[in-house]
């Protein structure tokens, strides 16, 4: 028997049925779908709980030394490697008066424009004007691209940034903020968001303090998390161990299900066998008959994973639905192995036997 006659015997016990190819692609199928889409899951819990802590500013860590921040320094920051947004603050002693509130004088800051990443800010990049605090925004009316009506004239606001009341310094909670690009004074402290987390960027915050001036009344730097209220770092729950576990689960389902489909068909195996088909024969038309409905079950185990990615972007969810093609792919293998293994077990000699327990 030709190799080709091998193949297409193979695929005549596929589509005839002969094989059970459906009820074994439907095994396999629902056993990767259990471990690759609880694989899934947790990973995309995993993804949107640090997309949380990062929001929450826990992933920004602030070094405070009043009027000893070099603004420059802070802010070149932003082309290190994971380094979401670095910027430089620093208060102003006079606010903002608005003619809505003129006995109120709004908290006002000056910044270096890349503190943009920090502040998370929405509205065009780069416009002139000042950004507002979206509680500010709420109690002016004014959005981006609007104008604030202040003692000093009409202030274009180029943008509007979050600061919720969820355990982050509320300085900013309500606030305007006006870049300042260029400039060369001194800052009162340098905030930077780095995910996935680096302990080296600490020793690179501190790299922003400008020297001491041995003044008596000068502040000692100070550095620490913006919020820490979900803690220090970020702890996710699919970590490597459970990457191990599932790849081992889903290429041993395979492996089950590809020698039970062989076991079944022992009779049948043996007694080809009897009337001369070799076994290097068999086990290529087992491997192709596998191989085929092994496939049809992995290709339902990813259309699940990546159903649950749904609503994560693009970067986050590639990387989740190409695991899950790895592990539906190791079950392939386990099919494959198991049906090479379960026919190299038939026993010519057994036909007798095999004949009696079928």
């Amino acid at each position: 028997m030709r190799v080709r006659e091998a193949v297409r015997e193979a695929w005549r016990d596929v589509a005839s049925g002969a094989g059970r190819a459906g009820t074994c692609a439907l095994v396999l199928a629902v056993l990767l779908v259990a471990v690759v889409g609880t694989r899934a899951v947790a990973v995309v819990d995993d993804v949107r709980a640090a997309a949380t802590w990062v929001a929450s500013g826990a992933a920004t860590t602030v070094e405070q030394a009043d009027g000893r921040i070099d603004g420059r320094a802070c802010s070149a920051l932003g082309e290190v490697d994971g380094v979401l947004g670095a910027g430089a603050l620093r208060r102003l002693e006079e606010g903002t008066t608005v003619r809505a509130l003129p006995g109120t004088a709004i908290p006002t800051y000056e910044a270096s424009p890349s503190i943009a990443g920090v502040l998370a800010i929405e509205g065009a990049a780069g416009a002139p004007g000042v950004w507002v605090s979206a509680e500010v925004a709420e109690e002016l009316g004014v959005a981006a691209g609007s104008t604030l009506a202040t003692s000093d004239g009409a202030v274009p606001v180029a943008g509007v940034y979050a600061w919720p009341d969820d355990g982050r310094d509320p300085d900013l909670a309500y606030a305007v903020v006006a870049p300042v690009p260029g400039d060369d004074e001194p800052f009162d402290q340098c905030q930077v968001t780095v995910w996935p987390q680096d302990p080296s960027v600490a020793a690179l915050l501190r790299g922003t303090v400008l020297p001491s001036s041995g003044e008596a009344d000068e502040s000692r730097p100070t550095s620490g998390q913006l919020n820490p209220r979900l803690g220090v770092t970020f702890a996710a729950d699919a970590g490597a161990d459970a990457v191990l576990l599932a790849a081992g689960a889903a290429g041993v389902s395979g492996l089950v299900v590809g020698a039970a489909a062989v076991f079944r068909r022992r009779l049948s195996i043996a007694s080809d066998r009897h009337v001369g088909v070799p076994v290097a024969h068999q086990v290529l038309g087992a491997l192709v008959q596998h191989a085929i409905w092994g496939a049809v079950a992995a290709t339902v185990a990813v259309a699940v994973a990546s159903v649950l990615c749904r609503g994560l972007p693009t970067e986050d969810a590639g990387p989740v639905v190409t695991e899950a093609v790895l592990l539906a792919g190791l079950g392939v293998v386990g099919a494959v192995l198991g049906a090479a293994a379960g026919v190299a077990s038939v026993r010519e000699r057994a036909l007798h036997r095999y004949f009696r327990t079928r």
